[in-house]
């Protein structure tokens, strides 16, 4: 009984909880942009790479929708993967195009991630139409 309270207690310090949505602290605290507390919970001992059950949701993903530069650098600083899908295939770079940060395109892509055309969200961000364009 010991042994699983202490396992349990560093889980939770080291954000390991989900909510209902299957979210961490360590996701919440990247949506919100708070680079200080992703920080804390990286250093407690989160997965940067964390993801939600059915949407596989990461931290990055929920940084990058928000525009959060700060945090994502902190993220894959600490080792998230910017290559890392969701259940619809769409990387963190694909997150901040759907949240309108062209800013982060840079730094959410490499040799190997891009942004995905396919992806059957409904939505095209204005700058990324623009791309398209070759403007």
């Amino acid at each position: 009984m010991y042994a699983a309270t202490v396992v349990l207690a560093v889980a939770v310090l080291a954000g390991a909880t989900q909510d209902p949505d299957g979210l961490t602290p360590l996701m919440r605290a990247a949506a919100r942009g708070d680079a200080a507390q992703v920080t804390a919970l990286l250093d407690k001992g989160a997965a940067p790479d964390a993801s939600t059950p059915a949407q596989r949701i990461t931290a990055l993903m929920c940084a990058a929708y928000f525009g959060h530069a700060r945090v994502i650098s902190v993220l894959v600083s600490r080792g998230a993967s910017i290559a890392q899908k969701d259940a619809q295939g769409a990387a963190a770079v694909d997150w901040a195009a759907l949240g309108d940060h062209p800013e982060l395109e840079k730094t959410l892509t490499g040799p190997n991630v891009a942004l995905n055309p396919f992806l059957n969200t409904g939505l095209m961000p204005m700058w990324l139409m623009d791309k398209a364009a070759g403007q």
